[in-house]
């Protein structure tokens, strides 16, 4: 019988998704399987791309589509794999899972990962879903630091398409318009689809300041991509002129229930470039994603966003090392690129930097600071809008028990060893930060801290107080006085 609430697929063949499900409940994240969804439970086992297929089942398959991102995402897209011309399911993993949660709820977002993990095919996937289903007679537009290759994003939305199943594809040269047959567009440089009218359209690249000026100027644009956004020539100039269109469009977009928002691909610029520190402006700007944000109901989210008074962004960035790849693709990846440090750092390492010869680092000394960064075991969000990272030292917090501090607790929950809270405020402005640290009085490590740069004063103290309060009533509290009355 089939259940209209949705439930959980856990028979599903696609272990990147029940991967995903069985991380985040290891994080303590309690919204840990949401990524298996499933609405129609006749679905269960059945393959969306099975020939066999009745006509029954494909109307589920399409309904469930519809209407069920996750089914879509963990059933029934398939993505390029060389040699295999029918294409694999799709792989997720925490930096696409980020990608995916903030694009449904719309939010405009600046995504990084290491270049050849998935982050270009995590946009397609996205667009072809919005272009094919999720929406009607909306725009989307590609941009690139090149018109080449905007059209080769255009191209593979086409190849996604092509491997669905053919009741899906919906790519049909000709469509109704009225009572009349109307040819639609099928160029390199654009596609409609005939079903939901949608548009997928590229943007040339810019040669000077005022065609950049032009590019976005007066456009009805629903959704944008910008692929390599740190290496796209004038895209302060593009930003700030296009963006009061945007701002219409998505406005209009969201009275009428359809996807919206402006999506930001990049690996990391050169900082010795105008675009580069322009893109790495918006990063350092941007709010910071944390997987915490996953038990949050829709409108807290729209806080945490609308209290960042420098940018509309959330900013996804998750390294080599958190999307499960280890030390191994890691030290292969180093020796096809030729151990090309500054192309690795960039690229693999997600550093924005300038070129070496301006560091007066030594390359082997960043190398070795590296390999000493550690992940948060656990991350908090205090007063629900600020990310608090605290790490394991010598103390009760594992993986397997992510609660707790990670230092030593006397009965009463009380750090064996006072902490001690170093504070240093800003005005909360701009990318001058505020910042807490808190060490381990009897060993000097470190077992948590926080860093925003747009938290006001007066919230920093709400912070300090409630971290004492709640967590370490004997901590010794230091703070940094800036400026003289």
């Amino acid at each position: 019988m089939q259940i209209l609430r949705p439930v959980y697929q856990m028979s599903t063949s696609n272990k990147s998704f029940l991967n995903m499900h069985y991380f985040l409940k290891s994080r303590g994240i309690k919204n840990n399987r949401f990524m298996l969804t499933l609405y129609d439970t006749d679905l269960a086992g059945i393959d969306p791309h099975d020939p066999n297929l009745s006509g029954v089942m494909k109307q589920k398959v399409a309904r469930e589509v519809a209407r069920n991102y996750w089914y879509y995402l963990r059933e029934v897209v398939r993505v390029k794999e060389d040699g295999n011309p029918r294409g694999v399911p799709y792989r997720l993993d925490r930096g696409a899972l980020a990608y995916h949660f903030c694009t449904m709820y719309n939010m405009n977002v600046i995504f990084e990962m290491p270049r050849q993990t998935g982050k270009t095919t995590s946009a397609e996937v996205r667009f072809l879903y919005v272009y094919n289903f999720a929406t009607t007679n909306s725009r989307i537009m590609f941009m690139h630091k090149d018109m080449k290759a905007a059209k080769e994003n255009l191209q593979d939305i086409k190849d996604l398409r092509d491997m669905l199943p053919p009741y899906l594809q919906m790519s049909q040269e000709w469509s109704l318009v009225g009572n009349k047959k109307k040819k639609l567009p099928s160029r390199a440089e654009t596609i409609q689809n005939p079903v939901t009218k949608n548009i997928i359209g590229t943007i040339p690249s810019a040669r000077n300041a005022l065609i950049a000026g032009n590019l976005l100027r007066g456009k009805t644009i629903t959704l944008l991509w910008a692929d390599e956004w740190a290496f796209i020539r004038f895209n302060d100039v593009i930003y700030s002129n296009g963006i009061p269109a945007l701002n219409t469009a998505f406005r209009n977009a969201k009275v009428n229930g359809a996807p919206y928002g402006f999506v930001i691909t990049s690996t990391a610029g050169i900082l010795s470039t105008e675009e580069g520190q322009y893109a790495y402006k918006q990063v350092e700007n941007a709010t910071p994603f944390v997987e915490e944000m996953y038990d949050l109901p829709y409108q807290d989210l729209m806080n945490i966003i609308d209290s960042n008074m420098n940018s509309i962004f959330v900013h996804i960035k998750f390294d080599y090392k958190q999307l499960g790849l280890g030390e191994a693709w890691f030290a292969d990846i180093c020796r096809k690129m030729e151990f090309d440090m500054v192309r690795i750092r960039r690229e693999i390492l997600l550093e924005w930097i300038d070129q070496p010869e301006n560091s007066p680092f030594d390359p082997n000394d960043i190398e070795t600071l590296r390999g000493m960064v550690r992940e948060p075991m656990r991350t908090l969000l205090l007063m629900n809008k600020y990310k608090f990272n605290i790490y394991s030292i010598n103390g009760t917090m594992t993986r397997d028990n992510p609660a707790g501090l990670g230092i030593p607790l006397n009965t009463n929950n009380v750090p064996i060893n006072p902490p001690i809270i170093g504070v240093d405020p800003s005005g909360g402005y701009k990318r001058d930060y505020s910042a807490i640290s808190i060490i381990d009085s009897a060993t000097t490590e470190l077992i948590a801290e926080l860093k925003c740069n747009y938290i006001s004063p007066p919230d920093l103290a709400r912070v300090v107080y409630l971290i004492v309060t709640t967590m370490m009533p004997n901590a010794v509290v230091n703070i940094e006085r800036n400026g003289v009355a």
